[in-house]
């Protein structure tokens, strides 16, 4: 049975981060991951030809911890370091079955949409693949994902105080 840690997170402005592509031979932004909890690995392409590309890994900034996201709007995945004060960590501490955000929480906030991200690390702070993780918003369900190290979702009209819980399955191994 594994040990599996979440790291969870929100932030609102997914779309607006500056192209982290500088080589003139390979412009574009084709996305990025975590690489692990402190480094993204970025990949960047040709601007004619799609399948030529680099990838340069970047190292987070002390205090700061990479999630994984999946921008909506083009569903290119996209790494961001974020403070470890806007993180939330829990772990499931080597038991089986869904492990929940224990009771969820709440942000006060203006903000109207809601970007929410979790990304599961294993003891050796790699991203591992967990069963299943998912979300939720004053008991609406945003979405799950299998097999998978990552769960990203949007939340329009998010109203201050309302619930949010966040959850993962480490799964037997």
């Amino acid at each position: 049975m594994r040990n599996s840690t979440l790291k969870q997170t929100r932030t609102l402005s997914l779309s607006r981060r500056a192209n982290p592509c500088n080589d003139p031979r390979y412009p574009v932004f084709g996305g990025s991951f975590c690489k692990n909890e402190r480094r993204i690995a970025v990949v960047c392409e040709a601007q004619d030809f799609p399948n030529l590309y680099e990838v340069t890994e970047a190292q987070c900034q002390p205090d700061t911890t990479c999630v994984d996201f999946i921008r909506p709007e083009k569903s290119t995945p996209l790494a961001a370091c974020l403070t470890n004060d806007n993180i939330r960590r829990w772990n499931n501490g080597g038991q089986r079955g869904i492990i929940c955000d224990s009771n969820g929480r709440s942000f006060k906030t203006s903000a109207n949409t809601m970007v929410f991200g979790m990304t599961t690390y294993d003891t050796n702070s790699n991203p591992t693949a967990v069963d299943s993780m998912s979300g939720s918003v004053g008991g609406l369900t945003l979405g799950r994902t299998i097999h998978e190290s990552h769960f990203s979702a949007v939340y329009k009209n998010y109203r201050a105080g309302q619930l949010v819980k966040m959850c993962f399955d480490a799964g037997p191994r």
